[in-house]
């Protein structure tokens, strides 16, 4: 099967930002920070764009990436629904072998056709047959490829820098994980000369000794990391004072020996990127490691040292040796910028960190489609997904939050969003007169207002969950369980391992369940929290149905959620919301239009397509987005031309 060869667009380009509301992207625009979107905006068309309920990543680019609604692609949440488990069993929804459906990037290769996919969302394991493909795992610490995540040694007098406020749980904001260590302690000695081989390097104070040990697979998320055992693997600084003001550097080594320097870092310095090697369930591996002294005073009393995640040279690409052309090409890839480290080291090391990452993002897709054939090239970046969990959260007044926290969230938001756009603007740069270009989200985020519901609490405090002494789920007295983020199944005889609800019983079960949470009452502010609950049955028609779907399915107001995720697609709060970004620009679209039709985020596949001249996925739900097409009868235009 191949393409049309009259189609209005020749190639397309397409740029993810994960979290990012059209609310906030075109307050960004009206800012003034974002020159690059506010140029596609204006020279195309956008609009507010409906996504999945809930709104939430994994059912969110996977119908973006399928034009299929997630009661057909079947990728629900990050914890999917066990089927025939108990009901807190759940499946890890990153992973394409779930998908019901086709990717879009399956189709081109169809059609016959080459994609280029650069840390493209929900993506892995790769199903690329033909085309390219740069990682694609997930955000911040779901993958499966790094050596170790970030290290932050720190010694003396340190402390974080928390943002306040509440944290949205790692069900909905897996890249930040929450029940770990978060600083590597360490302690700062004189130095033991007769352990050191070679002329120390010189110093006004007696030079100290601090060992730096990284644990391979360290901070990333057991169920996908690249193995089981890290063997630990240090290097040591000496710390150094050039003048008489103090202690004021750092000397990296490899080991005891005095040749063997790989670093030598001032206050405030980075360290380039080196290859060195570390050791997982036995087997070497090359990855590259950084280094930067954000902290040492001239007593040494306050020492942090910050190493971000360290990432392999090899094994993240289909086919394989694209990762080493990117190696000699364009050097060391980065797919988490620490933002699991955010709100302990300092916010300019992170932008720092993100400003590297979405410039390698970019090196990386202007290198591999300057070096390839390509027809569609997919990129992906995740950075105001972080802002939204880290920085949006108290970016608004309504948040109640000080002034000097608002403006540090707001100071937040500017960052990213200008990092996101320089991005934006290299790859658009590999657009010609032929080339769409679409700037879209996979669902939206707010600020805080009021505590998030907890709603396996709600469950127990209206007596549908019963627990045992020790903190267990009682499943001889449990009615109901909530699973993923907007789900309660019943525990259902004859269908759950230990159900205890009769079959004539369940239809009562479910009314009871959703009168119990419309009469909810927020015991701090006396509101109705709950925005909507309904059946399975009527779940329909938020695009969700099968097996996978609750019993009841529930919806709560915006300001008792987090940033996302149990809000509806539709809504709009404080300076941001839940609709997704669509900016559509470029070969055969209208230009300066605000589309007043509705779009939705299935339609985004078979309009690319249509414009394309491709066929349509299998299984596609969505439809094209006819109000942004310069001809939206082109076929038929081209058709009578050839009479």
């Amino acid at each position: 099967m191949k393409r049309s060869l009259f189609s209005p667009a020749k190639r397309a380009i397409i740029i993810g930002m994960d979290g990012a509301s059209m609310e906030l992207v075109n307050n960004m625009i009206e800012w003034g920070h974002t020159p690059n979107m506010q140029r596609l905006r204006d020279n195309g068309v956008y609009r507010p764009m409906i996504g999945v309920f809930p709104t939430l990543t994994p059912p969110g680019w996977t119908a973006l990436s399928t034009g299929s609604w997630p009661g057909t692609h079947a990728v629900m949440d990050f914890n999917i629904r066990a089927l025939g488990k108990e009901l807190d069993e759940t499946v890890w929804g990153i992973n394409t072998g779930l998908c019901q459906s086709e990717y879009l990037w399956n189709l081109v290769e169809r059609a016959g056709c080459r994609p280029i996919l650069v840390k493209w969302e929900m993506s892995w394991p790769p199903t690329v047959k033909t085309g390219i493909q740069v990682e694609g795992t997930g955000p911040g610490v779901s993958n499966h490829h790094q050596i170790a995540g970030y290290h932050l040694f720190v010694a003396g007098k340190w402390a974080p820098h928390p943002i306040g406020g509440q944290r949205d749980p790692e069900t909905l904001d897996p890249s930040a994980l929450q029940k770990i260590k978060h600083i590597d302690s360490v302690t700062i000695n004189f130095i033991d000369e007769s352990k050191w081989e070679g002329t120390l390097p010189l110093s006004n104070k007696p030079v100290l000794e601090v060992e730096l040990t990284i644990q391979p697979l360290a901070r990333g998320r057991g169920n996908m990391n690249r193995g089981k055992t890290g063997e630990p693997k240090s290097f040591f600084g000496l710390i150094l004072a050039s003048g008489d003001d103090g202690y004021d550097s750092i000397k990296i080594y490899s080991s005891r020996s005095c040749d063997d320097v790989v670093a030598e870092l001032g206050v405030g310095d980075w360290s380039e990127w080196w290859l060195d090697t570390f050791v997982i369930d036995g087997n070497d591996v090359e990855g590259y490691v950084r280094m930067k002294l954000i902290t040492l005073t001239s007593t040494a009393d306050a020492f942090e040292l910050f190493v971000p995640q360290i990432w392999p040279r090899t094994d993240y690409t289909v086919p394989s040796d694209i990762a080493t052309a990117i190696d000699k090409h364009v050097g060391s890839f980065l797919q988490n910028p620490a933002r699991d480290a955010l709100g302990q080291v300092d916010d300019d090391t992170y932008f720092e960190l993100l400003d590297y990452h979405h410039q390698r993002l970019a090196d990386v897709a202007t290198y591999l489609a300057n070096d390839n054939e390509w027809d569609v090239l997919m990129v992906e970046t995740h950075a105001p997904d972080y802002a939204s969990h880290f920085f949006l959260s108290q970016a608004d007044e309504i948040s109640g939050a000080s002034q000097e926290t608002i403006h540090r969230c707001r100071e937040g938001l500017r960052r990213t969003y200008e990092s996101v756009d320089s991005m934006i603007g290299q790859i658009a740069e590999l657009a010609d007169a032929e080339t769409v270009v679409l700037i879209c989200a996979d669902h939206g985020g707010t600020p805080n207002q009021f505590r998030a519901v907890d709603i396996e609490k709600v469950l127990e405090e209206t007596g549908f969950i019963v627990k045992l002494q020790n903190g267990d789920i009682d499943w001889a007295q449990t009615r109901a369980m909530n699973v993923g983020l907007v789900h309660i199944f019943i525990n259902l005889v004859g269908r759950e391992p230990n159900g205890i609800v009769a079959p004539d019983d369940y239809e009562a079960t479910q009314h009871e369940i959703i009168a119990a949470l419309h009469a909810y009452s927020d015991p701090e502010t006396s509101r109705h929290p709950f925005s909507l609950a309904v059946t399975r049955e009527d779940a329909e028609m938020l695009n969700l149905h099968g097996d996978l779907v609750g019993d009841v399915v529930y919806a709560l107001r915006p300001e008792f959620d987090g940033a996302h995720g149990k809000q509806l697609p539709s809504v709009s709060f404080g300076i941001g919301g839940q609709h997704s970004t669509f900016i559509l620009s470029g070969a055969g679209v209208r230009q300066g239009i605000a589309l007043e039709r509705q779009v939705r985020v299935v339609d985004v596949a078979p309009t690319l397509c249509y414009l394309l001249g491709l066929p349509m996925p299998t299984n596609v739900e969505g439809g094209v987005v006819y109000e942004a097409l310069e001809d939206p009868n082109w076929h038929l235009t081209k058709l009578l031309e050839l009479e």
